[in-house]
């Protein structure tokens, strides 16, 4: 017989597979519950609603990135060298879950229809995005007062560098199709990573050229975060939840 963690895992995994393709209106709890391998009565006995589910399921996708980049944000790192890695982090965090961007869309496609963001989005960003966000930008204001920084608005830099990484994924059926290429396949990973640190780089940084070996020195680095032994284009399972790159 299946444990319980096992069961709770299983229902986890095959519900955040579903969020990630239907969105918290669309899914099915019926639908996670056979996917999973339990009854539905086991599911609603670990949690209580959908929304309690979406909730846990957005948790577990989103914690992981937290865990990762404050850290570092908080280490004893240079600025440059922070937002630099924070950039590439980001980016292979979202390569290593995929279910990361796909759920965001579905809240931004809630936000449209809705005017609002799910109750679970709002504990997740209240939670997770929001410290994040005010220790980026205090990064960015460190590194304006040492002189590592140009002048420029914290809060621009940080979404520069986030709307660089997620629109690589969102735009890679259009990629696939107008350069010919498989924007997941490892040179184009490697590409991509280095040509945003490099522009990161060239822009933030007072000493343009420093910026630049910088950004180059933490392209070349050995990945920041282990690769998990799985597809990611998100085809197939791999996408182990619960459990944080480290």
């Amino acid at each position: 017989m299946r444990d319980a963690a096992a069961s709770r895992d299983s229902i986890m995994e095959h519900a955040i597979a579903e969020f990630a393709a239907q969105g918290v209106a669309g899914a099915r709890t019926a639908s996670i519950a056979e996917a999973a391998g339990v009854n539905k009565a086991l599911l609603y006995y670990y949690f209580k609603d959908k929304e309690s589910l979406y909730s846990a399921s957005l948790h577990a996708v989103f914690s992981g990135l937290f865990e990762n980049v404050l850290p570092m944000l908080q280490s004893s790192l240079s600025p440059g060298e922070k937002i630099l890695r924070l950039a590439r982090i980001h980016f292979e965090y979202l390569l290593n879950h995929p279910y990361y961007p796909r759920l965001i869309h579905q809240e931004l496609s809630r936000v449209c229809s809705t005017g609002e963001p799910s109750e679970g989005f709002r504990k997740v960003a209240s939670m997770h995005f929001a410290p994040m966000h005010r220790v980026g930008l205090q990064t960015v204001q460190d590194g304006i007062v040492c002189g590592e920084f140009r002048k420029v608005a914290g809060p621009h830099v940080l979404s520069t560098v986030v709307g660089m990484n997620v629109f690589y994924f969102t735009s890679a059926p259009i990629m696939r199709i107008t350069r010919g290429v498989d924007p997941f396949s490892p040179e184009c990973i490697r590409k991509h990573i280095a040509s945003t640190l490099d522009f990161i780089g060239a822009a933030l940084f007072v000493d343009r050229e420093y910026g630049i070996r910088l950004a180059k020195k933490i392209a070349s680095a050995r990945s920041v975060l282990p690769r998990e032994a799985r597809d990611t284009r998100g085809r197939g399972n791999g996408n182990k939840i619960g459990h944080a790159a480290q």
